[in-house]
């Protein structure tokens, strides 16, 4: 078996890495009939999946998986692992709800817009 390169065993930490944190990782052809697809690192029916382009070189490789474990660090951090693009801080709830009794209107024009269905 021939040895790997010191940046062919980093690859290999690096893809152990990715798997176990529950990310499904392919190396795929991204380029079909005309289409050019980008590795990366995707969100998919609440699943995280990273394709890299099998024809990358082993450092473009080292890259994207540095960066898709930076990513996923930094969505850790914000509390927003399991819902990476809501906007919404995981601390936040609804200002006013049905149980405190106020109105959870908050937007001014959907204020003004029940208003105008009540006066209809």
């Amino acid at each position: 078996m021939a040895k790997l390169t010191k940046g062919e065993q980093r690859l290999k930490v690096l893809e152990k890495e990715i798997k176990a944190r529950d990310v499904r990782l392919g190396y795929e052809r991204l380029q079909y009939a005309g289409l050019m697809l980008k590795s990366g690192l995707c969100w998919f029916k609440g699943r995280y999946y990273l394709f890299v382009d099998r024809r990358k070189k082993v450092t473009e490789r080292i890259d994207l998986l540095e960066g898709a474990l930076d990513e996923l660090d930094r969505l850790a951090i914000e509390g927003r692992l399991d819902r990476p693009f809501s906007d919404e801080e995981p601390s936040q709830s609804l200002s006013g709800s049905a149980a405190d009794g106020k109105d959870a209107v908050t937007d001014p024009q959907a204020e003004e817009d029940l208003s105008v269905e009540g006066k209809a």
